[in-house]
Order: structure tokens, then C-alpha cells, then sequence
């Protein structure tokens, strides 16, 4: 009788431990991920991620191109006495970019009495006709250059074509840049050259 309950004992133990073993949940290799919600959040995941590489990639691409150096390509020329009135390093670098950058321009230079001094202000001379229209073209070219370049090159105002721009007005269209004198020469008034005037 002993034995004939020792043995039903037994096999209740062994049909409990078999039916946990068949009742265990199965989980695959691939675990989780099978999952419709769970793929999803994996494709999500790597949008994400593609997406990041892009930004990462552009600001890498944008800075290059904004730590490019100003005075890149700007060097020394016969059209520009840099050494004449001491020049500030603004003025300076501002005359060798000017006419590295504008091969049209016939010749730079200042004078003792230039605003808002001789070694702070350059005349980028674009005709030495004293012409009010030969090299306007020029002209435009070399003031919208020191206009969008103004914070790297320490420009404080710029004068052309009789209109006057200054560094923190905003106003970046020629039109709008306030007007100067209404008589005078094409140099007075500033048709035959640029006045860039620095820091």
C-alpha cells in the first residue's frame, strides 16, 4: 500500500514537472522583434538614425565652408601699397582681398585726412578717368563684397555711388542705403571709386 502511494506520488511530481516543461513559453531566436509593433519601432529607429547621419553630415559640410579663412586667395599686389600709411590689419586685409578678388579694380590707396583715417579707410579706385559710369560694375561688385564680408572684415561704413551703407543697418539692397550729396564731381560723390572705411 506504502509502495502503491509512493509511486502515484512520484508520478504527480513527474506530470507537474512535464506539464511545466510543455507550458514554458517558447521564444524564438530572434526574440521580441517579431513583433508587428516591434517592427515598427526598429524601422523607426534606423529612420532615426539615417536621418541623424544626414544633419551630422550637413552642419559637418556648412562649417567647413564657414571656417573657410577670409583671406583665402588674398595676397599682395602692385594695385595696393599696403605698407604705405601702416594700415590696420582690417584695412590691409581688406585692400589685398579687393583686389586679388576683382581684377578690374585699377588701384587702392588712402590719404593723410581720410576718414576716419589714413591707415582705417582705402579708395578702390574701379576708373582713374574720374568717369561717374566706366567700371560701375565693378564698383558693385566690390562694395556688396565688403557689404556681405563686413563682420570679418571689420568694416565700419562703406561709401558708393553717392549712397552710403554702415555695418549693423540691415539694409543690404544699393537702393536702400541712404543717399549723400546732391552736386559735385564723380569723385566727391563717389562714382569712380569705393570708400571702405574699418574698425
Amino acid at each position: 500500500m506504502r509502495a502503491t502511494r509512493a509511486l502515484a506520488g512520484s508520478m504527480l511530481v513527474s506530470g507537474a514537472l512535464l506539464a511545466g516543461v510543455t507550458a514554458a513559453p517558447t521564444t524564438s531566436v530572434a526574440g521580441p522583434s517579431n513583433t508587428p509593433g516591434a517592427v515598427s519601432a526598429v524601422k523607426a529607429e534606423a529612420g532615426k538614425a539615417k536621418s541623424s547621419k544626414k544633419k551630422k553630415a550637413k552642419s559637418a559640410k556648412k562649417k567647413a565652408k564657414s571656417s573657410t579663412p577670409i583671406q583665402k586667395g588674398c595676397k599682395q599686389t602692385r594695385r595696393f601699397n599696403e605698407n604705405r600709411f601702416g594700415y590696420t590689419k582690417d584695412a590691409k586685409l581688406g585692400g589685398r582681398c579687393a583686389a586679388s578678388r576683382f581684377k578690374k579694380v585699377k588701384l587702392i590707396s588712402s590719404y593723410n585726412g581720410h576718414h576716419p583715417a589714413a591707415n582705417k579707410a582705402l579708395d578702390i579706385m574701379v576708373n582713374l578717368s574720374g568717369s561717374c559710369s566706366a567700371g560701375n560694375k565693378t564698383g558693385d561688385q566690390v562694395a556688396r563684397y565688403m557689404m556681405n564680408n563686413a563682420g570679418k572684415h571689420g568694416v565700419r561704413y562703406i561709401i558708393w555711388q553717392n549712397s552710403y551703407w554702415a555695418y549693423g543697418s540691415g539694409k543690404k539692397k544699393f537702393n536702400n542705403w541712404r543717399k549723400g550729396m546732391h552736386s559735385g564731381s564723380c569723385t566727391t560723390r563717389h562714382y569712380d571709386h569705393v570708400h571702405v572705411a574699418f574698425r
